[in-house]
């Protein structure tokens, strides 16, 4: 039985809205906004696929960060130029700093999980552990 994966398209915008990139389901792993569950409630897929598999939303999310940092800070300066509030602006970007990472980190989960999901895709073992775990 060889069960078809949703197209990429799917998996990736399922994963923006926090649903299993898999199934589709709202009862996916992430549990509160920074706790997770090890499957998905619905189809049983396991989050931790593989050893290190948290590295890749460590650096997605830090990514995401670095980027959302620096375009704020490039159009923090060209708005206040030329007498740029120092303090205001630091004192903002460390809140930023600090706050970014914890906005993006369900995010980031789901997101890797369909990267992961696409590039590393379930085996029919993978599969068949996943919907004996929701049985």
């Amino acid at each position: 039985m060889n069960t078809p994966l949703p197209s990429a398209f799917t998996m990736f915008r399922r994963a923006v809205v926090l649903k299993c990139p898999l199934c589709g389901s709202r009862r996916t792993f992430i549990r509160r906004w920074l706790g997770r569950h090890e499957r998905c409630r619905t189809c049983g897929i396991e989050w931790h696929r593989e050893q290190g598999f948290e590295l890749g939303p460590i650096a997605l999310n830090s990514v995401f960060t670095f980027l959302t940092l620096g375009l704020g800070m490039i159009f923090a300066f060209v708005a206040t130029a030329p007498d740029f509030p120092v303090r205001e602006l630091t004192i903002g970007f460390m809140v930023a700093a600090v706050a970014l990472p914890l906005l993006f980190y369900p995010f980031t989960n789901t997101l890797w999980l369909a990267f992961d999901l696409q590039s590393h895709k379930p085996g029919e073992a993978e599969l068949a552990r996943a919907a004996g775990a929701v049985a």
